[in-house]
């Protein structure tokens, strides 16, 4: 139990220093520009199926893909720090 105990700390803190990273990286001008592209290409409010009478189940997985990209960067840009 006490193993588990000390992986799960270090997890948090791994989770931490990265969530630290990606705002610092966001913060800067470069990283503004970058994450705008990225909003473009991913389409964060975008839906995924485009055809519903029809849906295309690859279309449907890549764009969902495409879309869990720019979510998980919010989640590490507005995590607060004691999450």
């Amino acid at each position: 139990m006490i193993e588990e105990d000390q992986k799960e700390i270090e997890d948090e803190k791994k989770l931490r220093e990265l969530a630290r990273a990606y705002k610092r990286l966001f913060k800067t001008d470069d990283g503004k520009v970058v994450l705008k592209d990225l909003e473009l290409l991913c389409g964060p409010n975008r839906v995924s199926v485009l055809n519903e009478m029809n849906p295309d189940p690859n279309q449907v997985l890549y764009a969902e893909g495409r879309r869990r990209v720019i979510l998980r960067i919010y989640r590490f840009i507005r995590r607060k720090e004691d999450d």
